[in-house]
């Protein structure tokens, strides 16, 4: 009876087809910017009404050597921890109305911070990862990757790039869609890390070799009459993948824009002054992903909001260009 119950629990999916949150793993490195990532990790699950919140601390090794440690050894702590959390960020303690059903437990790993958190993730059977965002002030080398990156390219669970400090739930969520499966599964996600927002699916058209029509003498009144075909077929595409979704409490707004996705996504994240983006992360190059900059560093570079960033490919298979 219990190992039925236990595989209950650990099942992925609601009744209504959205994906459940039992699990969740935040990495820490006491820093001010981990500390909104554990402030929000609290506060989904709290939220959610997890089973279990673990708190992660890496302890980097750096050319063969440990790092001093910031932590003492995994150890499980009581509920009243996720009320610190609370407490100290100046949150309601009413938001702790469910607490005493979830376990909460500190953990230290010791390693290459990526690869210990995407591995503590999968040993968890975590159903989000959370971590703090990191932004690029200036151009990286070609071949260093930033933490995001890496843990992004490493996991094959969906990973919460913490960007504001949180003081509130996800109120107004962007999800970008392509109608591909990754898309898909991004939107499940974001519907599932937030019950009470309001959605907005939006969609980037863009017509194919359209530099080469350009070039060839095609006129401007035939260029945008094929825009306005290809928006007015994406519309029902949109339409059609929002009901495939299934049934969901969340009040939804479908939009589709013309233009380049990343640029579409930025512009109209601002104008909705969203607080989260969801995106899904296909496979690519990695080559190709570090000539062009990956698409999940360019938004938070150019955007101040989270990042939910899902994905349905093996570790490796290296690319989080935007469902859009």
């Amino acid at each position: 009876m219990r190992d039925a119950q236990n595989q209950s629990n650990n099942d992925v999916l609601r009744g209504d087809g959205m994906h459940r949150i039992q699990n969740i793993l935040v990495a820490t490195d006491y820093s001010e910017q981990a500390r909104r990532a554990e402030t929000r990790a609290a506060m989904l699950s709290v939220e959610l009404k997890a089973s279990t919140l673990e708190i992660l601390a890496v302890q980097e090794t750096r050319m063969g050597l440990n790092t001093p440690a910031t932590a003492s050894e995994s150890t499980e702590c009581d509920v009243s921890s996720v009320d610190s959390v609370l407490v100290e960020n100046r949150l309601p303690v009413s938001l702790a109305h469910s607490v005493d059903a979830l376990q909460c437990i500190r953990s230290l790993a010791v390693g290459k911070p990526a690869t210990a958190i995407a591995k503590r993730a999968d040993e968890l059977d975590s159903d989000l990862t959370i971590v703090a965002a990191r932004s690029k002030k200036f151009v990286p080398a070609f071949f260093t990757r930033d933490g995001n990156d890496e843990l992004v390219r490493l996991s094959t669970r969906p990973v919460l790039l913490v960007h504001t400090d949180p003081d509130r739930a996800y109120a107004k969520v962007l999800v970008a869609v392509d109608f591909s499966e990754e898309s898909k599964e991004a939107a499940r996600h974001a519907l599932a890390v937030a019950p009470s927002a309001h959605f907005t699916f939006l969609h980037a058209c863009q017509v194919p070799d359209e530099g080469i029509m350009r070039e060839s003498g095609l006129n401007t009144e035939a260029m945008n009459a094929s825009r306005m075909a290809l928006c007015e077929e994406a519309r029902g595409e949109l339409n059609l993948f929002i009901d495939q979704l299934g049934t969901r409490k969340q009040l939804i707004t479908r939009a589709i824009h013309y233009g380049q996705t990343v640029s579409v996504l930025c512009d109209y994240a601002k104008r909705m002054r969203a607080d989260l983006i969801a995106i899904g992360r296909h496979g690519k190059s990695r080559f190709v992903e570090r000539l062009l900059g990956n698409t999940a560093q360019r938004l938070m570079d150019r955007t101040t909001c989270d990042l939910l960033v899902t994905s349905t490919s093996p570790p490796g298979g290296w690319d989080d260009r935007p469902a859009a």
